[in-house]
């Protein structure tokens, strides 16, 4: 929005982990090179740091580094059973395992090791990065040390690096895990940006966006430091805030008034007045232009994903009971209001995807490399064109060349969006088509595809005009677990239902619940969200592997429309 005005050519405090803006503070280095340390040692690396510290752009660094001999499997939403773990590992690393058939983890480690002496004896090594590891259970850490138990007589097999927040340096303090800990080769504590180095952070973004350095005054620097302590998490979200102030008051620096009003504005501790930019603007006309401004730029910010106009549902959607259209819930990529409900991962209950490396020859003639570069044009356009081949997925069409955004025009056609980080495994368990987000070598910002169908080898790939056929293995360097997915809300939809609630889709959820649970002693069909409602919730959700927390979040009703096999586009052909 303020690029023009300040001579930028990309926004300077994106809040995405593009590795091209990485500032290497004296900490931020220790920690690279305690990562790179990981890649070419064995046995264990933690790197704990607090939220918004960096240490997500630090990997992404790392990957950029990645030797060629070395095979990396991603473990990005931790919240797993030990059985899950092994086998995200398995559809991360490619190893094949016949669904059904495995029953135990002793199964599991024994394919796990054949596929690592096989890798070995090919001059590979294989290493096993854990994101948000402070969400691990004691029994999964315990698990986690017994793979480095892999080994031959002279090497691991295995290389652990565990990410997290400090807490997860206090689990590994308990003296059940004490094994674990002693295992621990290398450990580094990620610290905030000292007051120093604030000042270099903020020069250093605004010359990598091709703008001015010294756009922040030296007191709103001071002012940066004071209220973010150094975070560069938030040093960019009140950085990229104040600088839409100076850009709407037509300021060419940044003063600690600017910042200090950014600060109220993003942490709530002053009146939310989004006009309060405007000072001497004064007339009408201005305060109205501000006003859309700032809408567009809110807008944008919670759901950066423009999407298309008019859809008209296909016949096969009216599974639902007919209603009338529900109030608009705020479920964009990066604000919905049920992101809390439901968030560990479901079971992996659809089939697994397959190896990363060459198919089969069974499985018929191998496709040609995968073209996987950036499409021509806007990234808003490629965002675009994504979601269509979603929406169409579940037949609905829009107008390509409009500016509407896909989750503010989801509710109208039943739908909802759903931000999730996670695997392979877990977008083969949703078995839905899913927007990803991708990255390539130019380090622009992300583009989008559409993952649309997967026939046990190769997933298709809408990549902007094109289609592309390709394996887990063929994404590796581009897709780091983020994805969107569009999922068919019940009647009357107004958000997540808990015990307590009285609204007309607890009586769909009642009446769903009853053929789900036949042990549940629910009575008659009610409005009305009661204690017998909420066990016969919790029952339905350990038997999915979901949170059991009785309150019905997005991935509850994703798994209630799945069991009731109601209409919706399939991932697996």
């Amino acid at each position: 929005m303020y690029q023009e005005h300040f001579g930028l050519n990309q926004e300077p405090f994106s809040i995405a982990p593009d590795p091209s803006f990485l500032f290497l503070s004296d900490a931020h280095n220790e920690a690279l090179a305690h990562l790179m340390y990981g890649f070419q040692h064995g046995g264990f690396v933690l790197i704990t740091g607090e939220v918004g510290t960096g240490k997500t752009t630090l990997l992404r660094n790392l990957l950029d580094r990645t030797p060629p001999d070395l095979d990396v499997a991603f473990i990005l939403n931790p919240r797993l059973t030990v059985r899950e773990l092994l086998e995200s590992l398995c559809d991360e690393l490619g190893v094949l395992y016949p669904r059904g058939e495995l029953q135990t983890v002793k199964q599991y480690i024994d394919v796990l090791n054949k596929h690592l002496l096989k890798t070995h004896q090919a001059g590979r090594s294989t290493v096993v990065i854990i994101d948000e590891a402070q969400n691990l259970s004691p029994a999964v850490l315990e698990q986690i040390r017994l793979l480095t138990n892999l080994e031959t007589n002279d090497k691991k097999l295995l290389r652990i690096i565990l990410l997290g927040q400090p807490e997860l340096a206090d689990m590994l303090d308990r003296t059940e895990l004490r094994q674990l800990a002693q295992r621990i080769t290398a450990r580094y504590h990620l610290q905030p940006l000292s007051r120093n180095e604030v000042g270099d952070y903020i020069a250093h973004r605004l010359a990598r966006a091709g703008g001015n350095p010294g756009i922040f005054t030296t007191g709103a620097v001071r002012a940066l430091y004071r209220l973010s302590k150094g975070t560069p998490r938030l040093l960019n979200v009140i950085a990229d805030r104040a600088m839409l102030g100076a850009y709407v008051e037509n300021r060419y620096q940044v003063s600690p008034a600017l910042v200090r009003n950014a600060a109220r504005e993003i942490f709530g501790s002053a009146r939310r007045n989004r006009l309060r930019y405007l000072g001497a603007a004064g007339t009408i006309v201005v305060v109205a232009l501000a006003a859309m401004i700032w809408a567009y730029f809110s807008r944008d910010s919670a759901d950066p994903v423009p999407a298309q106009a008019s859809v008209t549902m296909e016949e096969p959607r009216a599974s639902f009971p007919s209603r009338s259209p529900s109030p608009s819930l705020d479920a964009s990529p990066q604000s919905s209001s049920d992101r809390d409900a439901d968030v560990p991962p479901i079971q992996q209950t659809a089939g697994r995807s397959d190896s990363e490396g060459t198919p089969p020859a069974s499985r018929g003639e191998v496709p040609p490399p995968a073209d996987l570069s950036r499409p021509a044009g806007p990234t808003y356009a490629v965002r675009r064109l994504a979601y269509q081949a979603v929406f169409d997925a579940w037949g609905s069409s829009f107008d390509a060349q409009g500016a509407q955004i896909p989750c503010d025009f989801a509710p109208s056609v039943g739908l909802q969006c759903l931000s999730r980080r996670g695997g392979w495994s877990e977008v083969n368990a949703l078995n839905t088509p899913v927007i990803i987000e991708l990255w390539d070598n130019e380090q622009a910002g992300p583009y989008y595809g559409a993952l649309l169908s997967f026939d046990g080898t190769y997933y298709d790939l809408r990549i902007g005009e094109r289609t592309e056929r390709i394996t887990p293995r063929d994404l590796r360097d581009s897709w780091f677990g983020a994805y969107v997915m569009l999922w068919q809300t019940p009647p009357d939809y107004n958000g997540s239902l808990r015990e307590g609630d009285n609204h007309p889709s607890v009586r769909w959820l009642h009446e769903r619940l009853q053929e789900l649970v036949p042990n549940a002693n629910l009575g008659a069909p009610s409005s009305s969200f009661g204690p017998d409602l909420r066990d016969a919730v919790v029952e339905f959700q350990m038997t999915e592997g979901l949170l059991a927390d009785g309150i019905v979040g997005p991935l509850t009703w994703i798994r209630l429309s799945d069991r009731l096999d109601l209409p919706a586009p399939k991932l697996r052909t």
